[in-house]
């Protein structure tokens, strides 16, 4: 069986991100092509789905999907008219929706997993529907079915702010052109080689008698996201 790969981006879209807004939409379509590649580099083990959700409060427009659970093959490059950041910062709610929705979406999927990143440049500030403990709750139990978490952020502590929420792989970046370029390119290439290790981890099970031994080993591919080799 095909590992399904449910690959979501959880993504500012609050004003402050306007400033590197052009960046942003590239740095994303630059992903995109990151999952691209690994669907034909994986064609025979793995299946993958993308989900990329712009999150803001009080602008122009609510937090939404621009992409929902979709093939990758089935996947256009985002445009400067899907994204255009205004308003707060409603993280909290931002990752605790999204994880609810794919939960739900993968629940009866013995072979999916979720490979979650976050993308903002400041704090919390305006989430209505659920708060940090509520979020950081909801990730530990997604991480023991071997879900991965990484937190990507500028502006702010990125580090004490993934561990309030129980994600251990964190990278900040400066948010300017070359910073958010950079960042973008160390995601991709972070991106790649854990696509490669969860490869290995489900080859290396695919005798497992329990699911368990397949959630330790995703769990061991999921750890230093952004490590370079």
């Amino acid at each position: 069986m095909k590992t399904e790969i449910y690959n979501l981006i959880i993504l500012d879209e609050s004003g402050s991100m306007s400033c590197v807004k052009r960046q942003t939409i590239s740095g994303c379509n630059e992903t995109l092509n990151t999952i691209r590649n690994a669907q034909k580099k994986f064609a025979e083990t793995q299946d993958h789905y993308v989900s990329i959700y712009a999150f803001q409060s009080g602008g122009a427009q609510p937090s939404r999907y621009i992409i929902k659970n979709a093939p990758i093959d089935q996947v256009e490059d985002i445009t400067k008219y899907q994204y255009a950041p205004d308003g707060c910062t409603p993280l909290y709610d931002a990752v605790g929706s999204t994880l609810s929705d794919l939960k739900v979406k993968t629940k009866n999927k013995e072979m999916a997993i979720g490979s979650v990143t976050i993308i903002t440049d400041g704090m919390e500030n305006s989430s209505e529907h659920y708060d940090r403990p509520q979020v950081a709750r909801l990730i530990s139990q997604l991480k023991e079915i071997g879900w991965s978490f990484n937190f990507i952020g500028a502006n702010i502590d990125v580090q004490a702010t993934a561990s309030s929420l129980n994600i251990d792989n964190a990278l900040e970046f400066r948010q300017d052109d070359e910073g958010t370029r950079s960042m973008f390119a160390r995601e991709a290439e972070s991106r790649m080689a854990y696509y490669e290790r969860t490869n290995l981890a489900m080859e290396e099970c695919a005798s497992c008698a329990e699911p368990e031994e397949r959630y330790s080993r995703l769990k061991k591919a999921a750890k230093g996201y952004f490590d370079k080799a």
